[in-house]
Order: structure tokens, then sequence, then C-alpha cells
């Protein structure tokens, strides 16, 4: 009679890549529904968006930006400049019901009967505004806050205006009133430029900050 131990050891001998794949396969799908590819992916989409969809000799789009704050550093998805205002976008890659109001601490996600409350995106971008106006030396009165919702997602309360979930582009192109002179563009996206290309706080740095207010 055959030792079921031998047996067991022969088949994964003869099928160990199907195994192997197997468990790759596992990983690969986990790492598709993480908080941080989801995150990726929709920063990135809604770059590339941005680049199609704005007439990029009037918009001037910078993605990605890190910069000091009080609490040491702070990271902006996108930033959108023109004459017409200072657009700093919080990205959120939700899908399922959305409920919130603007003044409230948390938002909450429903997915069926599971509930997950997140920071209030609006209060999260009020900081990186904040950040950005003391690097770049202008009032906030240049400033507007968006935060845009990608993914399959329903907001189930009434959201302030510059909380989306589709259109980004346009909402950007309504304002058409110019408060920025040409000169205080110009000079911001110098800056922005500058920082693109030598970073005052490196991505690694700003994670580990992270890490250590989480771990507080």
């Amino acid at each position: 009679m055959s030792d079921p131990l031998n047996i067991l050891k022969t088949v994964f001998l003869s099928y160990w890549y199907i195994f192997l794949l197997f468990v790759i396969f596992i990983i690969f799908i986990n790492f598709l529904k993480s908080r941080r590819f989801k995150g990726w992916s929709g920063e990135k989409a809604t770059s590339v968006s941005l680049n199609l969809n704005l007439d990029l000799e009037v918009y001037r789009i910078f993605n990605d930006i890190i910069i000091p704050d009080t609490g040491g550093s702070t990271q902006i998805d996108h930033v959108v400049l023109s004459r017409y205002g200072i657009f700093v976008i919080e990205v959120k890659n939700y899908s399922g019901w959305i409920f919130g109001k603007e003044k409230d601490p948390q938002w909450t996600q429903v997915i069926h009967k599971t509930k997950n409350r997140f920071q209030n995106p609006l209060r999260q971008n009020y900081r990186h505004i904040k950040a950005l106006s003391d690097f770049l030396k202008l009032e906030e009165i240049y400033f507007y806050s968006v935060v845009f919702f990608i993914g399959d997602s329903v907001f189930k309360t009434k959201m302030p205006s510059n909380v989306i979930n589709n259109n980004l582009s346009g909402y950007i192109e309504s304002f058409r009133a110019p408060i920025l002179s040409l000169g205080k563009l110009e000079r911001a996206v110098e800056s922005l430029h500058k920082l693109k290309d030598n970073p005052l706080i490196s991505k690694k740095d700003h994670i580990e900050t992270l890490k250590q207010k989480h771990t507080r």
C-alpha cells in the first residue's frame, strides 16, 4: 500500500509550478484589492484624464507633490494652476455608498452591510491648501479645494459643490474669472518645477513620518 505522504510529495514535485502560480495569483489579487494600489491607480487615472482634457497652454498640472507642513510633511495628489486659480485635488478611489457632511470629522463608506469610516477629505485637503499656500507664499484666496471620488461610488447625502465623482476637468474649467496675475502664476509654476526637480522631502521620509504618527 502506498504511503499517502509519498503520494503527496510526488504530486507536489510533479506540479509544483501550478501551486506556485496559484500562490502568485492570490497575492496579485490581494494586491489589486489593497488600499495602496487603489490609491495609486486612482491618482494615475486622474492625472491622465487631466492631461487629456485640459488645455495645457492654460493649465499647468503637477502630480504627487510632497511639501513641508506643521506636522512634518504632507502629500498632495494633484495641483492644477491657472489664471483662474490654483486647484488642489484630493483623489479618493472608493466604491459603494458615501455618506458625509461638510463639517463632519469623518465620512462613511457602506458596501452591502459593511461600514468603513474615513477622514473627511475636505478637512484633509484644507491642510494641503494651508501647506501649499505657505510654500508658494500666496494667500489662500487663490486656492480651490476639490475632492474627486474615482471608482464606483454613489453619494447618498448632499455633498458640497467641490466634492464630485465625475467630470473633474469640466468642474475646473467652470471657473472663468481670472484671479491670479500672470506674474504670480509663473512664479508658482516655477517653484513647483524646482520642488519636483529637487524635493525637499523624499517619499521615503514622508512615509516614515506617517508611520510614526500612526504608531503614537
